[in-house]
């Protein structure tokens, strides 16, 4: 298995966007009302309106992608790394975090997924610290948003710390 960058502009992207659709659609407060833009084709058009919903119109996304090790380079799944945070925070205690850390230079990561047929098998413990340290190595500082209280325990196996109160007004 491999991890790769990929382009926003690209059909390996689109493949990742409708994967994060599928499973965060409901959950991620910032992918509400983007359901529809899963089924674009035209990358660049894309690309344009996902910073333009963000209010990122110079923002950085960098898609981040498992891949199969054979020719087919098959997606099993990935993360999105932004250069600032796509959350609308509305906790007072989230947005004094959330101002640190952009002070801080810290860089934000989103939808850690594995697409639900490759799920059980170790993917998550082997293939995100991998990508969380590439991430680090290159932009130092990131965090991240839990919207499923759930997933807290296997985000801090992996190292993540839990600097906000999980009871707070933005459900996440």
């Amino acid at each position: 298995m491999h991890l790769q960058t990929v382009s926003l502009r690209g059909r390996r992207f689109l493949i990742q966007f409708s994967e994060i659709m599928h499973e965060f659609g409901r959950e991620i407060p910032w992918l509400d009302g983007m359901d529809e833009m899963r089924f674009a084709t035209n990358g660049e058009w894309f690309l344009n309106e996902l910073l333009r919903r963000l209010g990122q119109r110079n923002g950085i996304i960098t898609p981040y992608q498992f891949v199969d090790g054979d020719k087919a380079r098959s997606y099993v799944g990935g993360m999105l790394f932004f250069g600032q945070s796509p959350e609308v925070l509305r906790d007072p205690r989230n947005k004094r975090l959330a101002e640190r850390l952009a002070s801080d230079n810290a860089h934000f990561i989103s939808c850690l997924q594995v697409r639900e047929t490759r799920r059980g098998v170790g993917i998550m413990a082997t293939m995100m610290p991998r990508a969380i340290r590439a991430i680090q190595a290159e932009h130092s500082a990131v965090w991240g948003v839990v919207s499923n209280p759930r997933l807290l325990p296997r985000y801090a196996s992996l190292g993540a710390q839990t600097p906000s109160p999980i009871d707070n007004e933005d459900g996440l």
